[in-house]
């Protein structure tokens, strides 16, 4: 799989990575006659000047050029053995990008130290141009004595070349020469046509086709930014450095096709347009690199990857789908707890309400309670006296019906309340028990989406070539810090020896970092959610509790109320039976102590309900307190589900699916396609000509005239 993305990365969106990351100035002058005398390129990390005035041909904008591709493509050095000749071909053209004349330089690489060197090239006016080493031809064949050291020449040729450049100068929609749109003013556009004529005849799918060299085209233009404003380039990076703007563009002329990619799905550039508005146009010369280096290597790729490729593609999608569906239920699932919750405030503001009335009705009972006990105590001392005030105890036995009617009437009361406190019990208590009859599957839906979070991370982590175990809730911090300290570690040994590695790993450090922040986010959503279910199920075991102390109340009312009603039947007997009175005296005394002991009973009980009708109301009254925060609580975090699953869902729709539409159906022929282009590309390692026995690679550095 690593091969797959390295090779096609680098043959379909390479150059786009390429431009994007080079910081750059570029500075060339040349003399009258078009020799170019200086080129410098200055990047982040490299600083090339190549002025040579022993040669001073065009041979320094191809060192400068072939430094900065450097800086940018780690070539494989390690295929290089025995002799090895790289050319560059320099074109010098009119500003319309027209060849004026051509200079090939060579650069023998005589790694066995060989006496003589043997070399192909179909150049005319050879010159060594950095030694006195001289050679004798015959025919194409030019031996070199050598004498063990490198050998660097230039030549010319009227050859044609495999790749033509065209500049057309477009002003507000009209198509000028240069002589015509010089110090012209408007908008303009500056395009660069790539014509790739090399081909080769491949067989593809057992059919015969034509398949163009694979080059790709990297153009540099330096516009002043006192005559050019408002400037844009589709694929092409720009950089300014306060007074001029460096555009460096990249197109890929021919790769489309070789590819049979559908330009609908997706369409690589063949073509550098830069537009901008212009104050009297002039320009500097452009320079243009074509290399087909990159492109080498492909074909070396190990079909056998394809199959773990699709496989992956389709767990992938698997994996997308159920997060998307676990996203979802989440969401629902908070919208119901948050309507609920709703439900839930109002029948606690009843219940605190009801329990506030209950609390003030239990205190009058207690407060009633007192009196009687207290009135038992009268009654019995009376009784003593009984015999001689018959007359008094009539009117005392009256007063205590009417007494014994009202406490009567004041237990129907609170037996009522108490009825009604119990209902509102049970609803709080189904409430809560519907409210944790849902924490499994909130914490459980919640638990899924990390894990797979945290799936799709090792994943991704495992793919860049890292060696973690596979990161769990438990351990991902330690894993993805201690990934950090590896790339930081990295960081340090490369910082002052290769500062663009250096990069490269902070930039990877960052995303590491990044990932161990989303997930540290997600992980507090999952432990406040947890929290939160802990706190139901604990309010539903208290509202269980609250349940079976109303029950307890409400028996205890009733069998008060039968007590009330005997009292005041016994009274009404006794304001009936006060002519018997004197006979019944002894047991009615004995019956005056009995209600004494149950009159203290009661004042005992009612005492201790009332304490726990006022702890109730207060712990009502909290609950009711708090139930705007609970509230609000459920609201962000329904308000966060709703945006992680609208998330989840555009990452699917605009990423995952993009990728896999891209992958299902095409890559096998793509792979095809992209091995017998590597061949060709391979192939294709000298513009002048080159021995049998010697490896080459060759790159053209287009230079156009200035327009002043």
């Amino acid at each position: 799989m690593k091969k797959i993305t390295a090779c096609i990365a680098a043959a379909v969106t390479g150059a786009a990575l390429l431009v994007s990351g080079i910081s750059t100035s570029l500075n060339v002058s040349a003399d009258e006659d078009g020799t170019i005398e200086t080129v410098t390129i200055n990047t982040d990390d490299l600083e090339v000047n190549t002025t040579d005035p022993a040669t001073g041909g065009p041979e320094q904008i191809g060192a400068a050029a072939e430094s900065l591709l450097n800086s940018l493509l780690t070539s494989d050095s390690s295929e290089t053995e025995g002799t090895a000749k790289e050319e560059t071909v320099y074109i010098v053209a009119d500003a319309n990008g027209l060849p004026k004349k051509v200079i090939v330089s060579d650069w023998l690489k005589n790694a066995g130290k060989d006496a003589k060197l043997t070399d192909v090239s179909e150049l005319t006016d050879i010159e060594n141009v950095k030694g006195n080493e001289t050679f004798t031809k015959n025919g194409n064949e030019c031996v070199w004595d050598a004498n063990g050291a490198d050998i660097s020449y230039q030549g010319r040729t009227d050859k044609e070349l495999p790749v033509d450049v065209k500049v057309t100068y477009i002003l507000d929609g009209k198509v000028m020469t240069p002589e015509e749109i010089k110090g012209r003013s408007g908008h303009v556009t500056i395009r660069f046509d790539y014509d790739n004529k090399a081909y080769r005849e491949v067989m593809i799918d057992g059919k015969k086709e034509k398949m163009t060299v694979p080059f790709m085209m990297l153009t540099g233009v330096i516009l002043d930014d006192d005559r050019f404003t408002n400037i844009s380039a589709a694929n092409a990076k720009l950089i300014n450095d306060g007074s001029r703007t460096v555009v460096i563009g990249f197109a890929l002329p021919g790769l489309q096709e070789n590819l049979a990619i559908d330009r609908s799905k997706f369409e690589l550039p063949d073509s550098l347009e830069i537009e901008a508005d212009v104050t009297d146009f002039s320009l500097s010369m452009t320079v243009t690199m074509a290399t087909n280096e990159i492109f080498g290597r492909l074909d070396k790729l190990d079909i056998k990857d394809l199959d773990n490729l699709s496989a992956s593609m389709e767990e992938l999608t698997d994996a997308m789908t159920k997060l998307t569906e676990g996203s979802e239920a989440l969401s629902n699932g908070l919208a119901q707890l948050l309507e609920k919750s709703g439900e839930l405030e109002t029948g606690v503001g009843q219940l605190a309400e009801g329990a506030g009335q209950l609390k003030n009705g239990l205190s009058e009972l207690d407060a009633g309670a007192g009196k009687l006990s207290d009135g038992a105590g009268e009654l019995d001392t009376g009784l003593s006296q009984l015999k001689d005030g018959a007359d008094q105890l009539k009117a005392g036995t009256g007063a205590l019906s009417e007494g014994a009617g009202s406490l009567s009437a004041g237990i129907t009361l609170v037996d009522a309340g108490a009825g009604d406190l119990s209902d509102g019990a049970g609803q709080l208590k189904t409430g809560l028990d519907t409210l944790a009859g849902n924490n499994e599957a909130l914490v459980g839906g919640a638990e899924t989406v990390f894990k797979t979070l945290l799936a799709t991370a090792t994943s991704q982590i495992k793919e860049g070539g890292a060696a973690i175990p596979d990161l769990t809730i438990e351990n991902y911090g330690e894993v993805l810090d201690g990934i950090v300290a590896q790339i930081n570690q990295a960081v340090a040994l490369y910082e002052k020896s290769d500062v663009k590695t250096a990069a490269a790993y902070k930039e990877k450090a960052k995303a590491v970092a990044e990932l161990k922040a989303s997930l540290d986010g997600y992980n507090t959503f999952y432990m406040g959610l947890k929290t939160y279910t802990d706190g139901v199920a604990e309010a539903a075991v208290g509202a269980g509790t609250l349940k079976d102390g109303v029950d307890t109340l409400k028996a205890g009312t009733g069998a008060l109320k039968d007590g009330a009603d005997t009292l005041k039947n016994g009274a009404d007997a006794l304001n009936g039976g006060v002519d018997a009175l004197d006979d019944g005296a002894e047991q009615l005394k004995a019956g005056a102590d009995a209600l004494k002991s149950g009159a203290d009973s009661l004042k005992e009980g009612t005492g201790k309900l009332a304490d726990g009708a006022g702890k109730l109301s207060n712990g009502l009254n909290e609950l009711n307190n708090n139930m705007p925060a609970l509230k609000d609580g459920v609201q962000q975090l329904y308000d966060g589900s709703v945006q992680m699953s609208d998330g989840i869902k555009e990452f699917n729709e605009r990423g995952i699916s993009k990728i896999t539409e891209a992958v299902e159906g095409e890559l096998e022929g793509i792979f095809e396609r992209v091995r017998v282009m590597g061949e060709i590309s391979r192939a294709y390692n000298n513009f002048s000509g080159i021995s049998d026995d010697m490896t080459g690679q060759v790159k053209f550095i287009y230079r156009t005239d200035e327009i002043k």
